[in-house]
């Protein structure tokens, strides 16, 4: 795997690594993403990077925070975009390359949010089509929420790898689903008939792991769009919703 240097340590990154480059400030950023093409001495070789969301634009010679995750943490650095000589259409170069940071010890930030939220338990197994409409959802609020899942307050005990269809009415986050599917992972007590429950979000490449096709089929497909592309998206927006909070001093 070919490294390049950084001030502090070596930069990990590998030929075709995802990264996610934010420009602008924190409420006005824009987000692209890109892959690490090749890696020379003291630059990164990458693909002309792509607008996922926000609303600064992209431009050579502008600073960005690059950001890539791994499984035990998010990681962050600073480089300057530069523009290819002469000027491609495919690719650029990340130079200036500042020190890594270690920005969250979680693969996915995790922040406390208070949303509404509600779910419904799926039946084992599911025999016919699950329609939306008619579907009695339990009304609750998150404790906390990240890319990968979340916590939530419930007036019943949830049994762990008990799957959930989970429905965000009032969404906060521009990348977060209005369904998605998901698997309990823990149950709590909070207080008497009150539990902290933990979930897992599912992402629809893995669903196989969890139901057989047959099934699967019979989930709406509004509740089968969480996919890599869009928790990469939500991965972002609360990373950058969390350095928000804490250049305000809040977190």
């Amino acid at each position: 795997m070919k490294q390049v240097r950084t001030k502090s340590r070596r930069l990990f990154v590998q030929i075709w690594e995802r990264l996610q480059l934010a420009i602008g400030e924190a409420e006005k950023e824009g987000v692209y993403s890109c892959r690490v093409t090749d890696i020379k001495r003291r630059a990164l070789v990458i693909t002309r990077p792509q607008y996922e969301y926000g609303h600064s634009l992209m431009a050579g010679n502008r600073v960005v925070s690059a950001r890539f995750t791994r499984a035990d943490a998010a990681y962050s650095f600073r480089a300057r975009l530069v523009e290819m000589s002469p000027k491609s259409l495919d690719g650029m170069y990340l130079t200036d390359i500042g020190p890594i940071e270690r920005v969250q010890r979680r693969r996915f930030v995790r922040l406390d949010m208070i949303i509404p939220v509600a779910y419904n338990t799926l039946p084992n197994p599911i025999t016919e089509e699950i329609n939306l409409s008619s579907t009695r959802f339990r009304e609750t609020m998150t404790i906390n929420l990240s890319a990968g899942g979340m916590a939530l307050k419930a007036d019943e005990r949830i049994d762990p790898d008990s799957l959930l269809m989970v429905r965000f009415r009032e969404r906060k986050l521009v990348n977060l689903p209005a369904y998605l599917l998901a698997v309990c992972r823990q149950a709590r007590v909070l207080e008497r008939d009150k539990w902290t429950t933990g979930v897992e979000f599912i992402l629809v490449e893995d669903l196989s792991r969890y139901l057989p096709r047959p099934e699967t089929e019979l989930i709406p497909e509004r509740a089968r769009r969480f996919d890599q592309r869009v928790q990469n998206a939500l991965v972002s927006e609360l990373f950058t919703e969390q350095l928000s909070l804490r250049q305000k001093g809040l977190i």
